[in-house]
């Protein structure tokens, strides 16, 4: 009885002297677990419950860092962490790169210049009696290109709109008054290759292939024309030459239109 008493209060004491040495040594947990392991070797049942200890104490310290690391971020994740300037600004806050990309693409482009090919003119067709026919489309000369083979028979005429709407325009009007053009759209190639004449440049057809520059000269005399843009089409039998205004080029269409060059009859062509 004396025994069993004796050995109680040693292993009292024994628990007592582990738990002193837990509390001494929680700010090393290699030297804990050195002396645990030094005085508790003959005691199975208390080194449990010491390394039992251990682990709460293990575990204490975690959490006492953990809550030091939410002390300093005042215990809030970043995410959730707001200003109250930014929660009670009446400011429009900047719209995000989704936001932007996203309007830009919904955005109705700008109106832009469209290009038209009419298909069905005549060789009497003129610029103006287009621009007539589209008034509503409000073309100028400058929008407004004639199309030529090799042998300057019109083709097609060339028509630039200053907006997708204007070209729509013009398929009602041609629709609605039954007329025999047809238009068809066209790109920037298409208008860039076309020679511009406007009017100031004319074709004589029927000129002999013996024909020098003097002979064009004097059948062109008392005209005001560039010497330079003249140019002989021996095949054709035609030769084309540029004025300087439209005057002067319809001057030379009214004077020289069927006159003689050689002994053979000239008809001219006012080229647009």
């Amino acid at each position: 009885m004396a025994a069993s008493t004796g050995l109680a209060a040693f292993l009292r004491n024994r628990a007592l002297y582990l738990v002193c040495d837990v509390r001494c040594a929680s700010s090393c947990s290699e030297g804990f677990s050195f002396e645990l392991n030094k005085q508790c070797t003959y005691f199975p049942s208390t080194l449990q419950q010491a390394r039992l200890k251990m682990n709460l104490l293990r575990t204490a310290l975690r959490s006492n860092s953990t809550f030091s690391t939410l002390h300093k971020s005042h215990g809030f994740p970043l995410l959730l962490r707001v200003t109250p300037s930014s929660l009670f600004s009446t400011e429009a806050g900047q719209p995000s790169r989704d936001s932007i990309s996203a309007d830009s693409f919904l955005k109705t482009p700008p109106p832009g210049v469209v290009y038209g090919r009419l298909i069905g003119i005549r060789k009497q067709t003129l610029k103006t009696d287009i621009i007539h026919l589209l008034k509503d489309c409000k073309l100028t000369m400058d929008d407004v290109k004639v199309e030529y083979n090799r042998a300057f028979v019109p083709l097609a005429m060339m028509l630039q709109f200053h907006s997708s709407n204007g070209f729509d325009q013009a398929v009602r009007m041609l629709a609605r008054q039954g007329r025999l053009y047809k238009l068809e759209t066209a790109d920037r190639a298409q208008w860039d290759i076309v020679t511009p004449y406007d009017g100031k440049t004319i074709l004589m057809q029927g000129i002999p292939r013996n024909a020098t520059y003097d002979d064009i000269g004097r059948l062109l005399s008392g005209c005001d024309y560039d010497q330079t843009s003249l140019n002989l089409l021996g095949r054709l039998g035609a030769a084309t030459v540029r004025f300087r205004s439209r005057t002067e080029a319809m001057n030379a269409f009214i004077t020289k239109n069927r006159t003689f060059c050689l002994n053979n009859q000239i008809s001219i062509l006012v080229l647009q």
